[in-house]
Formats: structure tokens, sequence, C-alpha cells
């Protein structure tokens, strides 16, 4: 089969985010992207997606730094704002504690500390499954036992690669290289952020999404 053609796919996905007009027609667009992007990859004939091993409690390599736009942060946090308010507050008591052990740590760094992502539940399920960042959509195994060979080795500071459905991998890079350019071209902030740092400042500034999106003036200090 002929390689994938990504160009037209990054040109429609950017087109479609820097004509959205609002946060609204924003998150529309990103609702769209999850949608498509899961079409693409089931009609894709290259790749046997029933290889993967990763399932639902499979938490291995969710203890790693997670880049996510700001379009993404925002749909986060709205999606955590519709829990009732004791799971408001616990979500919001264990994204500061992570914030606490994890920031200003590099990608080997957080790994060897272990902390797991703060959106797993008791059972080491996703609970924001529905709009969790393209980063963890794109992230793929056909081996669970590699994964953890491969965050082992980092310890050590061996490299091992793991065996992913890299069409997967690939689209979803793209979809996240096109929320960025679209935003941009459209004067918004197309920057990437921790995904535990930023949802921590989101769900404490709800005020601060269109300011914070439009203006670019997000920083590091504001997220510390």
């Amino acid at each position: 089969m002929a390689e994938f053609d990504y160009k037209p796919w990054w040109s429609q996905a950017t087109e479609r985010f820097s004509a959205a007009e609002d946060i609204a027609a924003l998150l529309k667009e990103l609702e769209w992207l999850f949608d498509e992007t899961e079409k693409m990859i089931q009609d894709h004939k290259e790749g046997d997606r029933s290889l993967i091993a990763c399932h639902a409690g499979c938490q291995d390599c969710c203890i790693v730094n997670v880049s996510v736009t700001l379009l993404e942060g925002i749909a986060i946090t709205r999606f955590l704002r519709q829990w009732d308010e004791p799971q408001q507050r616990e979500i919001v008591a264990k994204v500061d504690a992570l914030w606490t052990a994890v920031r200003g740590l590099e990608d080997d760094e957080r790994m060897m500390v272990r902390k797991k992502c703060a959106f797993l539940d008791a059972s080491g399920c996703c609970t924001i499954y529905p709009v969790r960042p393209l980063f963890c959509r794109g992230v793929t195994s056909i081996d669970v036992d590699a994964c953890r060979s491969a965050i082992a080795d980092q310890a050590f500071g061996v490299t091992t690669e793991v065996m992913m459905h890299q069409f997967q991998l690939d689209l979803y890079k793209v979809a996240f290289g096109a929320i960025a350019s679209g935003l941009e071209q459209s004067g918004l902030d197309g920057r990437s952020f921790q995904l535990c740092g930023l949802t921590r400042y989101l769900l404490a500034h709800p005020d601060q999404e269109e300011v914070s999106l439009r203006s670019s003036a997000l920083n590091w200090n504001d997220l510390y």
C-alpha cells in the first residue's frame, strides 16, 4: 500500500481550527477531530489494531509527562466541572498533589519518580477518557511487558524501543500540530503545556480560559 499522505489531513484540520470563531466552536472542532481520527485509524489497512495490548486498567505508561494544547486543557477541565462537587474536590486535590511532586521534572526524571497520572481511578482506568489528550491517544504497545521493561531501563539510561501502531502514533502527532497551527493562524495560543499543571491552573481559574487562549499570556510562573 502507498504511504499515507498526511498533508491533506493536516491542511483540513488546520483550516477548521483557524476558522472557528470562539471557544465553543473550537471545542466542537476538537470533538470532530477525535471522531475523525478514530474513523481514519479504523479504516486504515496497514497495522492491525487487534495486536494492541493496551486495555482499560493498563497504566504502566501513565507515569510520563504529557503535553497538551491549551484547547485540550480547556476541554478536559470543562469535562471535570460536570462532575459532582465531592468528585471535583477529590480531583483538584489529586492534581495539586501530583503537580507538587512532578513540576519542573524532565521527561526521564518524571518517569523515575513513578507518580501515576492524577486522572486514574482506583482500578487504573482513565477518568477523562472521552477527552483524553492526543498524546495519550497516540501511544500504544503490542506488548505490555515491553512497556514495563522500557520504563525500567530508563533507570539505567537505556532507551528501549516499544512496538506501536505507527499510523495511529503519526496521525495523532499530525493532529496535535494541526491544532497548534490552526490556533496560531487565528491569533490564538497554540503552545503546549504540561497536562497536570495546566489543568490545575484552569480548574482554579475558570474565568481565565478565554483570556489565556486569546492573549498567549499564560506562562510557567502561572502554573507553578
